[in-house]
């Protein structure tokens, strides 16, 4: 796993209404029955969600600008910032979204996952364990960066473990579904594997610069 730090702020993430045909209105009635919902402690569903349920949308609309987010938002993650739009389309289309509260853990060292994340919103905390158990700060990782990519090409074993500091919004995709994307478009299997690869030159010279 790689932790760079962006130099400049990321984008703010657009929400999802500001791809949606619809009103301003509906788009407050939707957030209002989530609130609800959440205050009944009955499950709550996405603003997507209320909005197909209550027909207010429809569900190629839906679909339409989920694509879209999904695709600007990995347009800001350097992995995959090189790409056309079309091409961030359609690898968008085999990412889905994971919302986790604050000092949830999610990835737990030494245990498989095969899974490539990219962090939209929020902060994580990376950490690992000495020989006595005791807790090693490793780093913290802000919007938008990838988490994962290097497992990618070491058999998707974690290297560390990782947590929220705040809420969070992550972008997820398993690796075997970028590899049946990758295959199907080589061109850009070569582009995320160029990036990977820059990507650890760099972090080699930060960590032969830091031992100098």
């Amino acid at each position: 796993m790689i932790v760079m730090t962006n130099k400049t702020p990321p984008p703010r993430p657009k929400l999802l209404g500001e791809y949606l045909p619809c009103s301003l209105g509906s788009i407050r009635i939707a957030i209002q029955k989530k609130r609800n919902s959440k205050i009944k402690n009955q499950k709550v569903k996405l603003i997507g969600e209320i909005l197909l349920s209550e027909k207010m949308i429809s569900e190629d609309q839906l679909n339409n600008a989920l694509r879209r987010q999904r695709a600007e938002r990995l347009a800001h993650c350097p992995v995959f910032a090189s790409l056309t739009s079309a091409e961030l389309s359609g690898i968008g289309n085999h990412f889905s979204e994971l919302i986790i509260d604050t000092d949830q853990q999610f990835i737990f060292e030494g245990e498989y996952d095969p899974t490539l994340y990219v962090l939209v919103n929020g902060k994580l905390e990376v950490f690992t364990h000495d020989k006595h158990n005791n807790e090693i700060h490793v780093a913290y990782v802000d919007p938008v960066q990838p988490i994962g990519e290097m497992g990618y090409f070491q058999d998707g074993i974690r290297s560390a473990s990782i947590r929220s500091i705040t809420p969070c919004i992550l972008l997820k995709v398993a690796y075997k579904r970028l590899t049946h994307y990758f295959e199907h478009v080589p061109h850009v299997a070569f582009a995320f594997m160029d990036v990977i690869k820059r990507r650890q030159e760099e972090t080699n010279r930060i960590i032969q610069k830091a031992g100098n």
